[in-house]
This record gives structure tokens, C-alpha cells and sequence, in this order.
């Protein structure tokens, strides 16, 4: 479980995708447990995107809930099975619609440090 949190999530490098052993008809389930309290405007949820035919590994309906209250459920996109482009790797869930606070998500977001226009930046 620890890959869910590693700080590599455009990923497919074996040592950072994650799969949970599956069951056909039951719930599959992952509890994070937040050690302090905070305020959520924007949860990432990536997919697995280990390669384009087993892209169809990862989920597809999910539930999320915080504190027990249901704040999304329904489907998720499925990962393209690709580096090509981050924003298909993963489904936001957005909670605000305060231009304030979307413009503090868009100044602090990773993806925008490392990528324009669906290209890797080149590091220094």
C-alpha cells in the first residue's frame, strides 16, 4: 500500500503501480487515514497505468467517502496506458468552486512544473 502515497503517481514503473488482489463481485477497498485535520479542495485519483492492455486493470466505479459521508461516487476514466499525457492518468474531484482556492491548486500544482502542453520538461 505504501506505492498509493510515494509521491510517483504518473507513473508505470513496476516499483510504483499498485494493484489490489481482485474478487470478482466484491468491494475492493483502501482507507488512508488523515493523522491531522485538513481542508480538501481537490482529491487526484490515478489509475492503473502499468500499459495500454492492462490499463483495463484498474478501476472503474468508485466510492470515496470522508469521515463516513459519501462525497463521489461513479466512474472513473481509464488510464491510457501511457506517458503521454498526465491529466488522462487520472480523474480530479474537485470540491470548490472558489476561483481563489483553484488558483492557489493551479500555482501548487506538480503537473504544471513538469509539464507543458502534454511534454516532459527537460530537468537542469
Amino acid at each position: 500500500m505504501d506505492k498509493l502515497v510515494d509521491g510517483n503517481y504518473f507513473t508505470n514503473d513496476d516499483l510504483h503501480v499498485w494493484l489490489t488482489p481482485f474478487t470478482a463481485g466484491e468491494d475492493h477497498t483502501i482507507t488512508i487515514e488523515l493523522l491531522q485535520r485538513a481542508h480538501i479542495a481537490m482529491i487526484r485519483i490515478w489509475n492503473y497505468n502499468k500499459g495500454r492492455i492492462h490499463s483495463y486493470r484498474g478501476a472503474r466505479l468508485l466510492t470515496c467517502e470522508l469521515d463516513s459521508k459519501l462525497i463521489f461516487r461513479g466512474e472513473i476514466q481509464k488510464a491510457p496506458g501511457n506517458l503521454n499525457d498526465p491529466e488522462a492518468c487520472c480523474e480530479i474531484l474537485l470540491f470548490t468552486e472558489s476561483e481563489s482556492v483553484l488558483e492557489l491548486i493551479d500555482q501548487n500544482d506538480w503537473i504544471n512544473e513538469k509539464f507543458v502542453q502534454g511534454s516532459v520538461l527537460e530537468s537542469t
